[in-house]
């Protein structure tokens, strides 16, 4: 039988918790990862509990100290990882081989930045500006940032209405036949032309 692990909560005495918070407790969920990750004795766990209280109580007294330290350890963990992972990749014969380790090389050199660049942010984190808009309209279709992934190239082409071989062009003095759709439309008769133009 499992005996039953009694860690303060916050603002509540142990004599409160019920099972539903103490298995949702995350800094009990996180103690038994640890043991188990470490093979600890789980008797010393309500003291792994009380730590992890305290570091997160430091988190919500806005003190970053121990993330930040955590973020650069990582760091320095990942790029000694990358160079003897690229060391391993110089040192082999077998090119299927050595394209295996630059891989995971190249994977430990990207988390590396990948945690270097999160401690940048958590040192200076970025200004977010809040901006007011007004859309005023009605069925107003908005794209911003929207760039089409393809661009194709738009040709002129020469009209075709207006010439059909090069050089030959529409001539607009002549009259024309009416067309099949009103036949009474005709052309104006120089008797109903005006005087003056």
């Amino acid at each position: 039988m499992k005996k039953e692990i009694q860690a303060e909560p916050r603002g509540k005495t142990p004599s409160n918790m019920t099972a539903a918070q103490q298995v949702m407790n995350p800094e009990l969920l996180s103690a038994s990862v640890i043991t188990a990750c470490h093979s600890l004795d789980n008797s010393q766990i309500a003291g792994y509990v009380t730590e992890l209280k305290q570091q997160a109580n430091a988190i919500h007294a806005d003190d970053m100290s121990r993330p930040e330290t955590i973020l650069i350890a990582q760091a320095h963990a990942l790029d000694g990882l990358f160079a003897n992972l690229a060391n391993r990749a110089y040192s082999v014969k077998s090119l299927d081989v050595m394209e295996r380790y630059m891989r995971l090389a190249l994977k430990a050199q990207n988390q590396t930045r990948t945690t270097l660049q999160t401690l940048a942010e958590l040192k200076t984190p970025k200004q977010v500006a809040f901006v007011r808009q007004a859309n005023i309209g009605n069925q107003v279709q908005v794209n911003n940032g929207t760039v089409p992934t393809r661009t194709r190239e738009i040709r002129n082409e020469p009209n075709e209405l207006l010439e059909v071989t090069y050089g030959e062009r529409l001539d607009t003095r002549t009259a024309s036949a009416p067309s099949g759709v009103d036949t009474t439309m005709e052309t104006v008769d120089a008797k109903h032309r005006p005087r003056e133009r």
